[in-house]
């Protein structure tokens, strides 16, 4: 019976004693959470015999145009905080390349500056990171596709790629899409 009273009084004393903060449930009308989504975008390689033809090498830049669907959500054109696209690129070539990343609207209108690359000749550790912000570039919500350009720029020896020469240039994309949820 001792036992039991000692018990229920050493209960009673840490009920009654025990320290509590008042818990505030409003913090969590504060809370603000930014969920990310990672993609990998574009990942190439190409020879340099994809540069050459007939023995020529190519002259006009390479040019390739996706469409851009993320934004046609309204959830995601009303949240959407901020992208972060990351660039590696491994250059094989004894050649400079430029490679521009153009965002356009349906009306062919540009939304944000071009996004440029210029990557040196052997550069085969090349990386770039671009941060769109929305709140600063809003226009960039009407994007509806984005066009690549892949320029092989002169030498400046005066040499020509060699078609037999197994070199590469390899190119790798990746984007992390915040989002805000309050």
């Amino acid at each position: 019976m001792r036992k039991l009273y000692t018990m229920l009084m050493l209960s009673f004393l840490c009920v009654n004693i025990s320290c509590v903060k008042d818990v505030d449930f409003n913090q969590a009308d504060q809370l603000v959470l930014t969920p990310t989504l990672d993609v990998s975008l574009v990942n190439s390689s190409i020879t340099q015999n994809d540069l050459v033809v007939g023995g020529v090498e190519l002259s006009t830049p390479l040019r390739d145009s996706s469409s851009i669907t993320l934004l046609n959500s309204s959830v995601a054109r009303e949240n959407l905080e901020r992208v972060v696209l990351r660039f590696e690129i491994e250059n094989e070539f004894s050649r400079s390349f430029r490679i521009v990343f153009t965002f356009f609207d349906q009306s062919d209108m540009a939304t944000i500056n071009p996004i440029v690359l210029n990557v040196g000749a052997n550069q085969t550790n090349f990386t770039q990171e671009e941060e769109i912000i929305i709140a600063s570039n809003s226009d960039f919500l009407n994007s509806t596709r984005v066009e690549v350009s892949l320029e092989l720029l002169p030498s400046t020896d005066g040499s020509v790629l060699d078609a037999n020469d197994p070199r590469t240039f390899t190119f790798k994309s990746s984007g992390t899409i915040y989002f805000r949820t309050n």
